[in-house]
């Protein structure tokens, strides 16, 4: 007798026949995640009906099939690329054409497959990219190592670099893709392209500087936009300050508001305020520069000195330039993140105490940075600090520590809580052989999936050390 898993192929309700040499279900769902995707095993899996296996197994097949989804997506950008050929050379003149066409394949693609003008020159620009400037990303994709969204973000992340640094930048990225999603795989590279590409001078900053501004957009309606384009460390500023006015705002006993309409009144209160008492609100700091609300700069040290120009990292948005790091850092108050316990009970506070006191918290929230449930990019300083192992005030439950305290926005620790979603820290003695602080969440299907907390600053590449910062890496990691 044959069980789900090993029962014949059974045809899916649009028919088809499987490949020879499959004995089983589970045989071919196997081969979908180990296999290199191909025509045949996409035939297999294809006559798999879903509804007829275990729910561990129904999560294989989903992912074997997405793998081969990815694979069918690089044969279509290779076709895409060899209709469409090489990219033009830009007219001398164009600027002046107000009707030139930059592109004129990119008319018939969109007619070919009914698409937008837009939508086909975008994926017209990737498949040109997976063809000459990024064979990695390419070879990864063909594979079904990664899906085609993240083929897109390599693609538009690659797009300012020149075609050598494009190749480089491909390398490194691409073997940091598996496991991330789309979003996480953009900061990460948007981080790489900024250690690869020419570090901007003070006066390149300067000028971007000069693009903030202030719009208003009407569309005829009740309602109208404010858009503010900000350098990124105020922008980060003032969303916090929202952010924190926001949650302040209890002042209504039955407010069906949500966050969002509260950051809205926040920002009218404020410019009420500021209309009400223009003298105290409007008038320019006599010393220093107000700062609205914390925000957190990570730079490495060679980088503070001025001695390399690696960049930063600013949380919530993402690298920023190494001379913009400095000038932020002339004005700012320092904190020393401990990494390891120096002085009493400062990363464990042991079973006696449940709530982590404000040390330990800014610890774990600098650590974390965002929720850590897989592809949870929401922020940590807006997250539950949960503990791993239960607290139960006894020597047998968790304990209040760095090693046993993890972000997790309100969703997914509801979803721990009362969905049947388990996890564990590879400090449990279980799991000391993984890498340290490493989570690991099991599903009601008994799938398990793995979430590690993010470097501060991405390492550069070895090779673009510079013998300054070698010396000086080396200084540190002594000391």
């Amino acid at each position: 007798m044959f069980g789900a898993a090993d029962s014949p192929l059974v045809p899916a309700a649009g028919g088809g026949t499987p490949v020879a040499g499959r004995a089983s279900i589970g045989a071919v769902i196997e081969a979908g995640l180990t296999e290199a995707p191909g025509p045949g095993l996409l035939a297999d899996l294809a006559v798999i009906d879903p509804q007829s296996v275990p729910a561990d197994l129904a999560v294989d097949l989903l992912i074997g099939l997405e793998r081969h989804s990815a694979w069918l997506a690089s044969v279509s950008a290779a076709a895409l690329a060899a209709v469409a050929g090489p990219a033009p050379h830009e007219a001398a003149d164009a600027g002046a054409d107000p009707f030139h066409v930059d592109d004129p394949v990119r008319e018939e693609v969109a007619a070919a497959l009914h698409l937008a003008p837009v939508t086909a020159g975008a994926r017209i620009t990737v498949a040109r990219d997976l063809a000459t400037r990024l064979p990695t990303t390419r070879a990864a994709l063909t594979g079904g190592h990664i899906s085609y969204a993240h083929a897109v973000v390599i693609s538009n992340e690659a797009e300012p670099l020149p075609d050598a640094l494009a190749r480089e930048f491909d390398d490194i990225v691409t073997t940091r893709a598996h496991g991330k999603t789309p979003g996480g795989l953009r900061r990460y590279a948007r981080r790489v392209a900024a250690r690869l590409a020419p570090s901007p001078t003070i006066d390149e900053v300067d000028q971007e500087f000069a693009r903030r501004e202030v719009h208003l957009i009407t569309n005829g309606t009740v309602m109208a936009t404010i858009e503010a384009v900000l350098p990124a460390p105020d922008a980060i500023a003032i969303w916090n300050a929202l952010t924190a006015c926001a949650h302040a705002d209890t002042t209504r006993p039955t407010d069906t508001r949500t966050l969002a309409h509260k950051r809205a009144d926040a920002l009218t209160r404020w410019a009420e305020h500021a209309a009400e008492q223009p003298a105290s609100t409007c008038e320019q700091p006599t010393t220093g520069r107000p700062r609205l609300r914390e925000t957190h700069i990570v730079i490495d040290a060679a980088s503070l000195l001025g001695l390399a120009d690696n960049p930063a990292e600013l949380a919530g948005i993402g690298p920023i330039p190494a001379p913009l790091a400095r000038l932020l850092a002339a004005d700012s108050t320092w904190r020393r993140l401990v990494t390891d316990p120096v002085h009493g009970h400062l990363l464990d506070y042991g079973t006696t105490t449940y709530t982590p006191p404000r040390a330990l918290r800014n610890y774990v929230i600098t650590r974390d940075r965002t929720c850590r449930f897989p592809g949870c990019t929401q922020p940590a300083d807006h997250a539950d600090l949960d503990h791993t192992t239960a607290w139960t005030g006894t020597p047998v439950g968790g304990t209040t520590s760095a090693t046993n305290l993890h972000t997790l926005c309100r969703r997914h620790h509801r979803l721990k809580t009362h969905h049947n979603w388990t996890v564990t820290t590879s400090n449990n003695p279980t799991t000391s052989n993984r890498h340290p602080d490493t989570l690991t969440w099991t599903s009601p299907r008994g799938k398990h999936y793995l979430t590690h907390p993010p470097p501060q600053l991405e390492p550069p590449a070895p090779n673009r050390q510079t013998p300054l910062e070698i010396r000086l890496r080396c200084r540190l990691t002594a000391t």
